[in-house]
């Protein structure tokens, strides 16, 4: 997929094949408390007090341990915590000082090593089969050990079937945008992971971070597919953004603007091309020459005229020709006209100022810039 150019990719589909990120779980971590004891788990009993012992057994494929005196004690399907409690009554009977209070003698039950379970991976995957896996294992773990999610599969409506029932869907994107691992579960024996085909896939172009493949869910809009898409990218022009959508007959284009596209619904198929700005300014003027603060400026209430810019640009320097300015002009249809300004007429109030328009420039010259302007004959 690495030769794929990104344009061509679904995000986050490589996310399994990623060798540096295989979800595999931690057996060093304190045992969940919502773990259940199965057939394969150890436990270890710990008997502390008055009476000290550790007694160790697997529980079997009929979901007990066998403890000398009492026999088999049934444990499959507790908790460590339920297991606790219920594995003192029992062994109460054993030892006197059990449930007593000042007795000194209690029991701590704690899981060893963790059983092996089997659970099946099905659908749009690389390698669908049954997978032996921890007790610890999720439904990250198991895509990862089929291979990842192939096309043209799901990531957002990945189906988790327990003893013929649906008990999760997992979103990939959820993860991959929030961090949430929420929907990764932990699996048990005999679960089916189901991978389904997706249900829509749209393009993004243009002007965003991450211009690629999405796949969306039905009902997400076009502000949402942006938030996967990275947002804009620098020099995005996001008043209008044009979707070309398939209807089944012809295309047709949709142009969204800013208000509508937290409302506007993706379709499978959909194509959204993000433009670029215009090069040009709404509010730009500059002066150069002979002024101590020669660039661009706001065309605004307060600089909108020849004498209010060059008091912007700090005024003029010993050395400017007054006579005469040059003032570069952009006229509607965008050619040019230079346009002749009496600077120190402007200045000293003898002659009307003259208004600015936007992109106009401002050239003062210097004397020293005309001393070596030879002659001409005409």
């Amino acid at each position: 997929e690495d030769t794929i150019r990104l344009s061509d990719q679904v995000f986050g589909r490589n996310i399994f094949r990623n060798k540096r990120l295989n979800f595999a779980p931690s057996e060093n971590l304190a045992t969940p408390r919502n773990y259940k004891l199965g057939p394969g788990d150890e436990v270890i009993v710990d008997i502390f007090g008055a009476n000290q012992t550790t007694l160790r057994s697997v529980i079997s494929p009929e979901g007990s341990i066998n403890i000398d005196v009492l026999g088999p004690v049934y444990l499959n399907g507790m908790s460590i915590e339920d297991a606790n409690i219920y594995l003192k009554k029992k062994l109460a009977a054993i030892y006197a000082g059990i449930n007593k209070e000042g007795e000194g003698t209690d029991i701590r039950l704690s899981l060893g090593q963790i059983r092996t379970i089997q659970i099946n991976v099905m659908g749009d995957v690389a390698y669908p089969g049954t997978y032996n896996l921890s007790s610890f294992s999720t439904v990250f773990h198991a895509l990862y050990s089929a291979g990842g999610i192939k096309e043209p599969g799901s990531l957002r409506n990945i189906i988790v079937n327990r003893a013929g029932k649906n008990i999760a869907t997992v979103d990939v994107y959820d993860f991959l945008m929030n961090g949430n691992r929420s929907g990764d579960i932990r699996l048990d024996e005999g679960d089916v992971i189901l991978v389904p085909s997706y249900k829509n896939l749209v393009r993004v172009k243009g002007k965003v971070k991450r211009a690629m493949l999405f796949e969306l869910k039905d009902g997400e809009s076009l502000e949402r597919l942006i938030e996967y898409a990275g947002g804009f990218a620098q020099g995005a022009y996001t008043n209008n953004l044009t979707v070309v959508r398939q209807t089944g007959k012809e295309y047709e284009v949709c142009t969204v603007n800013e208000m509508d596209r937290k409302i506007f619904q993706m379709k499978n198929g959909d194509e959204v091309e993000v433009g670029e700005l215009v090069s040009r300014f709404k509010n730009k003027i500059s002066i150069k020459g002979a002024v101590y603060r020669s660039g661009i400026y706001q065309l605004d209430g307060e600089t909108n005229t020849v004498k209010s810019l060059i008091k912007k640009a700090e005024g003029l320097m010993p050395d400017a020709f007054t006579n005469r300015g040059i003032l570069n002009r952009e006229r509607d249809d965008r050619s040019l006209e230079m346009v002749s300004v009496d600077v120190e007429g402007i200045l000293n109030g003898t002659v009307p100022d003259v208004a600015l328009r936007n992109n106009d420039e401002l050239y003062i010259p210097s004397k020293f810039d005309l001393s070596d302007a030879g002659t001409l004959t005409i």
